[in-house]
């Protein structure tokens, strides 16, 4: 039975998670329930997913926390790591993909550029995920250590999430994450105030 559900916006360790948990041998899926063509969800979902023998982990869980009615960790990573990333595989919002169509879908971007738009997407994003979160932890400080376990064991019904974070290894950039910084400064600015908002320090 799945018992809860993690969730954040793309490219915030989300993979990571789900490797983790699963060397703590909690059950866990990375985006398997909660796809891409998804667009709604409803009662008979909710009992599917009550069925699932397995936890998902997955950013298109995010607009439907409400009606899942589960616990919630939602991960946040550094906005600038964020948008950078997205940037590098030349992607952007304005375009057709199936990320950014999910994305779409159910919120409206806003922005002149693709770095505007990722970041309109980071902070709206993040605020859906908050909203109906249980927790909400950053991923550089579980890689840090920072955060106590004692916090995420409700959430998951298991101890030891952040010794297994860390034992399973740095938080893992892709090659296009730790290539040079492509987020204009003033996209950065912005990045930066609204990273405050989840202890992000500008």
């Amino acid at each position: 039975m799945a018992n809860f559900v993690v969730t954040g916006t793309g490219r915030c360790g989300t993979a990571h998670c789900m490797i983790t948990l699963r060397q703590m041998g909690v059950p866990a899926t990375h985006e398997e329930f909660f796809t891409l063509d998804r667009r709604s969800f409803d009662e008979r979902d909710r009992l599917a997913y009550d069925a699932c023998a397995a936890n998902d982990v997955a950013l298109m869980a995010a607009p439907f926390l409400k009606q899942l009615g589960k616990p919630v960790l939602h991960l946040v990573r550094n906005p600038v790591d964020v948008v950078n990333s997205f940037l590098h595989m030349q992607l952007s919002p304005a375009e057709p993909h199936e990320i950014t169509d999910f994305v779409n879908h159910f919120v409206v971007l806003e922005g002149a550029s693709a770095a505007d738009l990722w970041a309109d997407y980071w902070i709206k994003w993040n605020r859906m995920c908050a909203e109906d979160a249980a927790m909400t932890v950053q991923v550089e400080a579980l890689s840090r250590g920072e955060i106590s376990d004692a916090f995420i064991q409700p959430i998951i019904g298991a101890a030891g999430f952040v010794q297994h974070w860390k034992a399973a290894g740095r938080f893992k950039n892709r090659a296009h994450d730790i290539t040079g910084n492509l987020v204009p400064p003033h996209v950065v600015e912005r990045l930066r105030r609204a990273g405050e908002e989840y202890g992000y320090q500008s």
